[in-house]
């Protein structure tokens, strides 16, 4: 009996010491997981923080510049770029920009700009973006922006900061001219997650959770590696644009990659 009695008494202290245990890796597991998440969000402040001083830097440098040929970029006339019979209005998610076409009047604002969960879009495309971005973060893939809209002076000082950095042929690879540039639509966003920003967010889960579920709320990736000589652009896969889920879906469902192909219109460089 006493034999019975003590043996009773060590499994339960046994069971005891496994619960503490048990506990005790769960709490562990817990605070490891929250420093975690701390750490990602550290570093996405870092890198959103270094974006703000680089724009910041830019902008300085192009007001500042005396070198700097800034008649291409500050007075286009719009009549001499070849606006496309269709897929013309600004003010529509079906506009094209590229640098064959650019926006009429080239100094267009959208009349209907909202800011949401760090975003500057054109209401058309505020309340996809809303329900994408919950998604994202939904799923465990949080990204966060680092452009939307810019207007037609912010590009200005930033195309002008890039033709002084590359020169002008540099800077057009990467950089639209004034009036030439999506973002002065509304309708399209710079992301980064992970504290990736730029060329190294394609690398990343959130890059992946994007390519799977974008269009499933109306964006799409604009510019694609390989289809430059189609774009007119540099691969970027931190640039999303709104077209509408139809279009997105379409689009993913045929295999496109680009507007251009899919409404058969001229891209590629400057006339």
């Amino acid at each position: 009996m006493l034999a019975t009695a003590s043996t009773c008494v060590l499994l339960w202290h046994s069971t005891q010491i496994n619960a503490e245990v048990a506990a005790i890796n769960q709490r562990s597991a817990a605070s490891q997981k929250v420093l975690d998440q701390q750490i990602v969000a550290a570093k996405a402040r870092k890198a959103a923080e270094e974006k703000a001083k680089q724009e910041a830097a830019a902008k300085q440098a192009a007001e500042l510049s005396l070198t700097t040929d800034q008649s291409s970029a500050s007075s286009i006339d719009s009549t001499t770029c070849n606006a496309a019979k269709n897929h013309n209005n600004p003010a529509s998610i079906d506009v094209l920009v590229n640098k064959k076409h650019c926006l009429q009047p080239v100094t267009y604002v959208p009349d209907d700009l909202v800011t949401s969960n760090g975003a500057t879009l054109s209401a058309k495309a505020i309340t996809a973006y809303n329900e994408l971005f919950n998604a994202a973060a939904a799923a465990g893939e949080p990204f966060y922006v680092t452009s939307s809209y810019r207007s037609y002076n912010d590009q200005v000082s930033t195309y002008n900061y890039w033709v002084g950095t590359s020169g002008k042929a540099g800077a057009d690879t990467y950089s639209a001219r004034p009036g030439y540039s999506e973002h002065q639509t509304g309708l399209a966003f710079d992301v980064a997650a992970h504290g990736c920003v730029l060329n190294c967010f394609g690398g990343t889960t959130a890059y992946q959770w994007l390519q799977q579920h974008a269009a499933d709320y109306g964006f799409i990736q604009r510019y694609y590696a390989g289809y430059e000589s189609i774009t007119g652009y540099e691969a970027e896969e931190w640039h999303y644009r709104y077209v509408g889920v139809a279009v997105a879906q379409d689009m993913k469902a045929k295999g496109v990659k680009t507007l251009e192909q899919y409404w058969n219109i001229p891209g590629g460089d400057y006339y």
